[in-house]
C-alpha cells in the first residue's frame, strides 16, 4: 500500500458477516415479492430497480477490490453493464454479491484501492461502505413489504460516523441552504457495553458534535457537546433520518430549522 494511503481502523462489527446476512435477506424480499413492488423510501423505484442498483454497486466494488484498481484511468476503460432482463436479474444480483463477498474475504484489509473520496483508501474502506450500503437497502426492501428490520446498533452507529466523514465531510449540496448552526447527534442505545454477537456497542461511541457546515464540508468531533440543536434517537433511527428515510421517532431539541437544514445538507438518498 502506498505510504500516502491512511489505513482504515478496525470496525466494531464483523462486516463480512453482516454483508452476507443482509444480502441474503434482501434477495429473499426480492424473490418473495417480485420486481414490481413499490419502494416508498426510494421514490419512483420498484424492487427490481433497487435490486439493479444494489447489484450494480456490488459488482463495481467487487471488481475494484479483486482487480486492485488504484487509478480512475482503469475505470474509464470499463464498459457499462446493461441491465439484465427480469428473467436473469436475480441471478445477476446474486453473482454480483458473490463476487464482492469473495473479493473482500480474500483481500488484505489495507490493500490499496481507488475510491471516490478524492484519494485512494484501502479494502477495509470498501468493506465498511458496502456493509452500510447493503444495510440501508435491506431496510428499504424490508420496509416496502412491511417486514420489521432494525440495522444493528453497532452497524448503524458506525454508519452515522461514516456519513459524517465521507458524505457530509465532502461538502454541501450546491443549492442547499447554509446550515448556520451546530448539531449534536446522540444515539440513545449505544451506552450499553453488552456485545451483540461479534458487534461491540462500546466501541462505537454514539455522540457527535458537528460544526463548520459550510460549502466545503462539515467538521465534527466524537463527543458530547451542546449545539444549536440536539437530535436524539436509536442508532437505527438516526442513521435512517440522515439518509432521509423515516424509521422510528427522532427527538429534536432546540432549533428545528437547523436540524432541517442539516438533514438537507447533502442530496443523498
Amino acid at each position: 500500500m502506498s505510504d500516502a494511503v491512511t489505513p482504515s481502523g478496525p470496525l466494531p462489527y464483523d462486516a463480512i458477516s453482516h454483508l452476507r446476512t443482509d444480502a441474503v435477506r434482501f434477495l429473499e424480499v426480492i424473490t418473495d415479492h417480485g420486481f414490481d413492488h413499490a419502494v416508498p423510501s426510494c421514490p419512483g423505484w420498484k424492487l427490481g430497480d433497487l435490486a439493479w442498483h444494489l447489484g450494480g454497486v456490488w459488482n463495481f466494488w467487487g471488481r475494484v477490490v479483486a482487480e486492485e484498481v488504484t487509478s480512475v484511468d482503469v475505470l474509464r476503460t470499463w464498459e457499462e453493464t446493461p441491465r439484465p432482463s427480469d428473467t436473469f436479474l436475480v441471478d445477476w444480483v446474486m453473482a454480483a454479491h458473490t463476487s464482492l463477498f469473495s473479493a473482500l474475504a480474500g483481500a488484505q484489509p489495507h490493500q490499496e484501492v481507488w475510491t471516490w473520496t478524492g484519494a485512494n483508501r484501502d479494502a477495509r474502506w470498501v468493506e465498511r461502505r458496502m456493509t452500510q450500503e447493503t444495510a440501508v437497502h435491506r431496510w428499504d426492501a424490508s420496509n416496502s413489504v412491511e417486514v420489521p428490520y432494525d440495522i444493528p446498533v453497532a452497524v448503524a452507529a458506525d454508519g452515522i460516523d461514516e456519513y459524517l466523514t465521507w458524505f457530509a465531510g465532502r461538502g454541501a449540496t450546491p443549492d442547499s441552504t447554509p446550515v448556520a448552526g451546530t448539531v449534536h447527534l446522540h444515539c440513545t442505545d449505544t451506552e450499553s457495553h453488552v456485545a451483540e454477537g461479534a458487534d461491540d456497542r462500546s466501541a462505537v461511541g454514539g455522540e457527535w458534535f458537528v460544526t463548520n457546515l459550510g460549502a466545503d464540508g462539515a467538521s465534527f468531533t466524537r463527543e458530547h457537546a451542546k449545539g444549536d440543536v440536539a437530535i436524539r434517537g436509536r442508532a437505527n433511527d438516526l442513521l435512517l433520518w440522515l439518509w432521509k428515510r423515516g424509521a422510528g421517532p427522532v427527538e429534536i431539541l432546540g432549533d428545528a430549522a437547523v436540524a432541517d437544514r442539516f438533514r438537507n445538507y447533502t442530496d443523498l438518498r
